[in-house]
């Protein structure tokens, strides 16, 4: 599907969506651990539907009431697992899997088998868990005889790898393992808390985590919202005009909360209170150095943000963006330099900055932070965009067009001819 989006003058507010960092662990960990939970205002992002699919291979009964979600386990081993295109259910699978010793065929979209995880199946194979390829280029996983022992994990490439093994030792009363070359720390302080509202301790000290588990079950959990997802209205909103954005936690562990004071550094258009942020139109902004490895996630749209500043923005780090849903490194040089950004590449960063604006006829990506960050970067310039694979962006944030309109933005649909 193709869109066109017009937006003026933006005014109102929005309630920010889940975050699916959060959800998809609370959903996955009850399923596999047997102890029940209800998440109360749940997007139901393609990501979060698959952690909830994901469940149900587990003989989890799932209730719904509006946005809320009972999770009701009953644990049997699945024998296979999809998990479409989530990187986050994928890595976290592969712990919960083995931490329970099933034996399970695993699958999902083309574009996750390419996503690294050899360091993670390394350490696993050390810990008596086999992994066989299957035609699927996924794998089928035989953890009947897994063990409580000692590995050190490689977590340059991901946290989620560390994140993986917490879940995995919690099976165990007691367990330890190391890590080196630790990445996205806040990303694994998410899998402690959330581990913690299920009854296992985990203690950290320098590069090492121990863990003990007990019978404690979850509760009633209120979800946050994600700063992932409303990053792209922040970058509109210092541009464009004043919003506000609801259900967001002051001091959250989510590491895209960073762009407050990303922002705030830069331009100070941020006002934040105990549960919403209101975000006002500034006249000058400073540089910004964003270190991907911290937030890799937030690189597409604050690279747009460079389209328009005159000071630039670096990324730095930015090997990290090729092996995500897309080769986002690849994916931001291609979209700023469509709006006419100048752009300055070294083997460490990127340097975006305002050239003259340009206003492309038609973009087009797979991948859902590039269609979002495309769409804020057209309606900044007020060009008129032709925005394909609309559809893409269900993938992490379904609201994100519905939320548009909300503050006045106007949408046309028109179907893809490519497809």
């Amino acid at each position: 599907m193709n869109a066109r989006v017009k937006l003026s003058s933006p005014e109102g507010s929005i309630m920010a969506p889940s975050s699916k960092s959060f959800t998809q662990r609370y959903i996955l960990y009850s399923a596999f651990s047997n102890k029940k939970i209800t998440l109360n205002n749940i997007s139901f992002c393609n990501d979060e539907l698959v952690s909830i699919d994901i469940a149900k291979k587990c003989n989890a009964t799932v209730k719904y009431d509006k946005k809320n979600v009972t999770i009701e386990p009953d644990f049997i081993c699945p024998t296979d697992i999809y998990f479409g295109e989530s990187g986050t259910s994928y890595r976290l699978g592969l712990g919960l899997v083995s931490g329970r010793k099933c034996n399970v065929e695993t699958y999902g979209d083309p574009s996750l088998a390419r996503r690294p995880i050899d360091d993670l199946l390394d350490c696993f194979s050390r810990l008596n868990i086999k992994f066989f390829q299957n035609d699927k280029k996924f794998y089928n996983i035989d953890a009947s005889h897994a063990v409580n022992n000692y590995c050190v994990i490689d977590g340059k490439i991901s946290s989620q790898f560390v994140s993986s093994l917490l879940f995995y030792y919690s099976f165990f009363d007691s367990g330890k393992f190391g890590v080196k070359n630790q990445v996205s720390e806040n990303y694994i302080d998410i899998t402690m808390k959330c581990l913690g509202d299920f009854g296992v301790s985990v203690y950290r000290q320098d590069n090492e985590y121990a863990l003990e588990s007990s019978n404690k079950s979850a509760k009633n959990i209120d979800m946050e919202g994600d700063y992932s997802s409303i990053s792209y209205f922040i970058v509109l909103a210092i541009f464009k005009g004043d919003i506000i954005i609801k259900n967001l936690k002051k001091n959250s562990l989510q590491p895209d909360s960073y762009i407050i004071k990303i922002i705030n550094d830069a331009c100070n258009a941020i006002e934040t209170f105990e549960d919403c942020i209101k975000i006002h139109k500034i006249k000058d902004i400073k540089s910004i150095t964003l270190d991907v490895a911290r937030v890799p996630d937030l690189a597409p749209i604050i690279a747009t943000l460079g389209i328009f500043s005159s000071n630039g923005v670096r990324i730095i780090n930015y090997h990290r963006l090729s092996k995500k849903e897309s080769n986002r490194f690849l994916n931001i040089l291609d979209l700023v330099k469509k709006f006419g950004a100048i752009t300055e590449v070294d083997d460490y960063s990127i340097l975006i900055k305002k050239g003259t604006i340009k206003n492309p006829k038609m973009i087009e990506y797979d991948d859902h932070r590039m269609v979002m960050s495309a769409i804020i970067a057209g309606l900044i310039s007020e060009s008129d965009t032709l925005y394909g694979n609309i559809e893409a962006i269900n993938k992490s944030y379904p609201e994100f067009l519905n939320d548009l309109k909300k503050i006045g933005a106007e949408i046309t649909f028109t179907p893809s001819l490519s497809k």
